[in-house]
This record gives C-alpha cells, sequence and structure tokens, in this order.
C-alpha cells in the first residue's frame, strides 16, 4: 500500500469511527466550518464529519493552512478544494491540504464540484461568469457553452431584460439520473450529471447547470419546508454537494446548508449551522438537521465504509498492514 492510499484508509477509518455513534448510511458530508457560539466545541475553523440523517456535525481537525471555500469529493476517494488559485487535496483528519497540479491562473471560485467522470468544475467569483472545466495539471480553466448562460436562464425566469442578472454561484453540486434519451417504445437509457448551484441574488435561486453543454435552467426561488421549525428569515446559502444515498455509487440526493436564522432567539449570533436536503423540482429545502453556534462554507461528499464493528476492524487491520509494508519498504 502507497502512502496515499494509507492516508486514505486512515481518513476512512477516523471519520467511521467519528459517525458510528449516530450514522446509519455511508454517505457522509465533510465540510469546512467555523464555530462561535457551541460551548461544546472548540471555537475557530475545523473540517467537520456530517451525518446525512441527522444532520448532525462533528468536528475533526482544525483547518491548518488557510480555508477553502468550495470542497468537492473525487471519484477516487480524494476531498478536493479550491483556494489561493490552486486546486487542493484536503485530509480533513489531521487538517492539511496538499497543491494539486499548477497555479489555475486568473481564476478563483467558492463553488467546486467534480462529476463521475473525474473532470472539476466550479464558477468564478468575477470576469467571466460562466461554468468552467478546471484542469490542474495545465492551470487552466476553460469556460463551458455560450457567454452568459447562467445570467440568461436568470433574466428568462425573472423576465428580465437580457444581460440584466449577474450571476453568483457561491455553492455547487451534481446529480447523476439514469435518463431515457430514446422512447418508450424504445428505451435507451444512459446516465447524466447535472449540476446544481445556489445563485445569490435578491433571493436565492436553485439553478440546474450541463457540465456538457453549460446551458443553465432556474428550477426556482429557493423557499423551506421548516416541518414545525420556528418561521424566521433563513439566509446563508453558502454550500452544496450530492450524496450517493442508496448506495449504488451515483449521487441521487442534494445537500446543502443555511447558516443563519435572525428571527430565532436560541441561536448563539443568529447561526444555525444547518443541513438541508433540496427537492429538485420545487427547489424547497427541507431540514436535515441544526447545529447551533456554526457556520458552513463548504461541502463535499465521500463515500466512507458502513461504521459498524466489522467496518472498522477491517479498516484498523488495512491501515496496519499498510503500516508495516511501509515500514518494511520506507
Amino acid at each position: 500500500m502507497n502512502q496515499s492510499s494509507l492516508r486514505r484508509a486512515a481518513m476512512a477509518l477516523a471519520v467511521a469511527i467519528a459517525l458510528a455513534p449516530f450514522a446509519a448510511t455511508a454517505a457522509t458530508i465533510i465540510a469546512t466550518g467555523q464555530n462561535n457560539g457551541d460551548p461544546s466545541h472548540s471555537s475557530g475553523l475545523f473540517y467537520y464529519a456530517i451525518d446525512t440523517n441527522t444532520g448532525h456535525a462533528t468536528p475533526l481537525a482544525p483547518i491548518t493552512g488557510g480555508s477553502s471555500a468550495g470542497l468537492a469529493g473525487a471519484p477516487d476517494g480524494r476531498l478536493l478544494g479550491f483556494r489561493s488559485n490552486r486546486v487542493v487535496e484536503i485530509d480533513p483528519v489531521a487538517g492539511t491540504t496538499s497543491q494539486v497540479g499548477n497555479i489555475v491562473t486568473g481564476f478563483s471560485t467558492t463553488s467546486l464540484d467534480v462529476t463521475r467522470d473525474g473532470a472539476i468544475y466550479g464558477t468564478p467569483v468575477s470576469g467571466d461568469l460562466r461554468l468552467h472545466r478546471i484542469d490542474p495539471a495545465a492551470g487552466t480553466a476553460t469556460p463551458i457553452g455560450p457567454a452568459n448562460a447562467i445570467g440568461n436562464a436568470l433574466d428568462a425566469f425573472y423576465g428580465r431584460p437580457a444581460g440584466a442578472s449577474e450571476p453568483f454561484i457561491i455553492g455547487l453540486g451534481s446529480i447523476t439520473r439514469n435518463v431515457n434519451i430514446g422512447t418508450s417504445a424504445n428505451p435507451n437509457f444512459t446516465l447524466v450529471d447535472t449540476l446544481y448551484g445556489v445563485n445569490l441574488d435578491d433571493t436565492a435561486q436553485l439553478v440546474a447547470i450541463s457540465p456538457s453543454s453549460g446551458f443553465a435552467s432556474v428550477v426556482g426561488a429557493m423557499a423551506s419546508v421548516e416541518n414545525g421549525l420556528p418561521p424566521g428569515d433563513y439566509s446563508g446559502f453558502a454550500a452544496m454537494t450530492g450524496v450517493d444515498t442508496d448506495g449504488d455509487g451515483l449521487r441521487d440526493t442534494l445537500f446543502g446548508n443555511v447558516n443563519f436564522n435572525d428571527a430565532d432567539p436560541s441561536l448563539p449570533n443568529g447561526r444555525l449551522g444547518g443541513v438541508v436536503r433540496y427537492d429538485l423540482a420545487t427547489a424547497t429545502w427541507t431540514m436535515v438537521g441544526k447545529n447551533p453556534g456554526l457556520i458552513f462554507f463548504g461541502m463535499g461528499s465521500v463515500a466512507v465504509p458502513e461504521p459498524s464493528s466489522i467496518a472498522i476492524a477491517s479498516l484498523f487491520m488495512l491501515a496496519v498492514v499498510g503500516i508495516r509494508r511501509s515500514q518494511r519498504n520506507p
């Protein structure tokens, strides 16, 4: 086992142990966040493991070397982020990062996602506001699709004059569907990826973007389905990720965050630390769980083994074997 594989096995083991008391699924979200009001946790910037069943966030490690607003889980198990014009690989258990490839000159983003083919996507915070495909090996970010594709979708949705909207996609996550591109009589099913982003405007909108064509459409203005939670003005939609909730290897459910509810006096500084699940037909979200005192900046989905005693024991043995091999072959 090489050192990179050993680190990933150790990371999976640590995340599985952290989630063992309450997780009932292998679908896990890693988030960057800040605690400034929950006395049960140390204050500051941390990586968190989030249980997608409960929304509960467990701190993993303090963030060192700078925080990545955009996070994304890659198909090979890596957790990637983007900061300071660089794609970085993150070890959330150690709290460290390492640069992937070269500096992506002239490009900065808070949204990041990796589709199932390994392609990395982001939308810039300024300049050409189209979806971009990021190639860290070449140090490039290439725009996808027609100019102002996302802005055009927003203009059409709100009935604005062409060019009136200036999109800012702050979070990005992908979902894969098995789509029939044939007919009912002669079906032809194929897997299709769709990127979803949170656009911040006067209101927040859920936007769907094709990673192949760059074309965009607005699902709707986001609204809550609160399930009895106290009413209030929710804000701070900063993160988004697709999650494989049924274990078939395809991301099928879109999760995100809502950071604030200033109308709830029980929340420290209004910090909600909410984890939400989106309805992709209506753009409504349902609260999965709250983490009072926390705010989240980025989310990426990673696959970890079921946190059962058998899975943890297997990972432990894998890590031990890897350590012994590395000691024999330094």
